[in-house]
């Protein structure tokens, strides 16, 4: 359950990300909302799934250079989670995420994780 939660909202957030300009493009699917949904919802899935078990590793490796750059070099990690989605979904039947330079990458990147971040925040429960 948690997986699809995070797909829905990783999706939500590479679609925003999409409508700006960042060249960020999901190809796929006809032109119906529907199909264009579970377009969004296969690249979310691809990119959670990367995350999920890919970037504990990338994280692990990283961890000195992380430290001497005081966690900016995290930046690059998640551009490079989002540079192998795009790698992977473009070998997948779902859809196709097609990225731009490495500059306009990197701010996409940042923002799908912002984005990420606040639309998956829950409200506690309070005791």
């Amino acid at each position: 359950m948690v997986f699809l939660f995070r797909s829905v909202i990783t999706a939500v957030a590479v679609w925003i990300v999409s409508l700006l300009h960042l060249d960020v493009v999901v190809t796929g699917g006809n032109d119906t909302w529907w199909s264009r949904t579970l377009v969004f919802l296969g690249v979310g899935a691809v990119l959670v799934a990367v995350n999920m078990i890919v970037k504990p590793i990338v994280n692990l490796l990283t961890l000195p250079l992380r430290i001497l750059t005081l966690g900016l070099f995290a930046l690059v990690i998640n551009w490079a989670m989002l540079e192998l989605t795009a790698w992977l979904t473009s070998h997948l039947p779902i859809g196709t995420l097609e990225l731009g330079g490495f500059w306009k990458t990197l701010l996409a990147a940042f923002l799908i994780a912002i984005i990420s971040v606040i639309l998956g925040v829950k409200k506690k429960k309070r005791d």
